[in-house]
């Protein structure tokens, strides 16, 4: 995370963009057996502008409450939802869910953008340190308040990445920007060090929050502080050698 923001004013999103912390989605909606599947009305059909200004409304208006519902199953601790379970919270039929997203991969994406707005706030934080290791602390807090919010929809994500090439291309993305961001903040003689870097971009990493928030049973600010100090006990352990 370089210049994660340098003295300069650099932030996150300038040295890795919006998908530095995003998790690959989420969820899973099992169809029911034998229930058909049901098209939207074609646009097409003659009718006033008025009517199909009005169908597009609705539409678009009932996609988002699909979308919220999922997010809001997922974030209490619903990591599979079902279609009932979407409809249900949604306030919407059954069939209204299949029809707007038939295609889960359209679904996962749209749930992105709604990610991207969570993070790229703080993405765009302006880090204030001097040095280039009082950066790499502040923007491990940086990825800690990151990795908190998104925690379930990356828990959701992992149970559905073997069927969606979507979430499989966003996983490898993520963990890719995650990486070039700790080096852009890390100075030449350290990044130098290939197994270094390495090290401290798994410490760093979603996974290990995730790890030592659930397994561990850290608390948020606990979790923090290990991969604070792991991080400058592995820099100095180099640092001596």
């Amino acid at each position: 995370m370089r210049s994660l923001a340098a003295a300069s004013g650099r932030t996150l999103e300038s040295d890795a963009g919006s998908s530095m912390a995003q998790p690959p989605l989420i969820i899973s909606m099992e169809r029911s057996q034998g229930l058909p599947r049901i098209t939207e009305p074609s646009t097409s059909d003659p009718a006033p502008n008025g009517v199909i200004d009005g169908r597009l409304h609705r539409s678009m208006a009932t996609r988002r409450k699909i979308v919220t519902a999922l997010e809001t199953l997922i974030r209490s601790g619903i990591l599979s939802p079902t279609a009932e379970q979407v409809a249900v919270q949604a306030q919407v039929g059954l069939r209204t869910v299949f029809r707007h997203f038939d295609d889960m991969e359209t679904l996962y994406r749209e749930i992105s953008v709604d990610l991207d707005a969570i993070s790229i706030p703080l993405l765009k934080t302006r880090l204030q340190s001097a040095t280039w290791e009082s950066r790499l602390m502040e923007s491990i807090e940086l990825r800690a308040q990151i990795f908190e919010e998104l925690t379930p929809f990356f828990l959701s994500s992992s149970l559905h990445r073997h069927q969606s090439a979507f979430l499989q291309e966003q996983s490898i993305r993520s963990a890719q920007s995650q990486r070039r961001v700790l080096e852009k903040i890390l100075p030449d003689h350290v990044r130098s060090e290939r197994w270094l870097v390495d090290a401290l971009d798994l410490m760093l990493s979603f996974d290990a929050w995730v790890r030592l928030r659930r397994e561990q049973g850290l608390t948020r600010k606990e979790a923090m502080l290990v991969m604070q100090r792991g991080a400058q006990s592995l820099l100095a352990a180099c640092a001596s050698n």
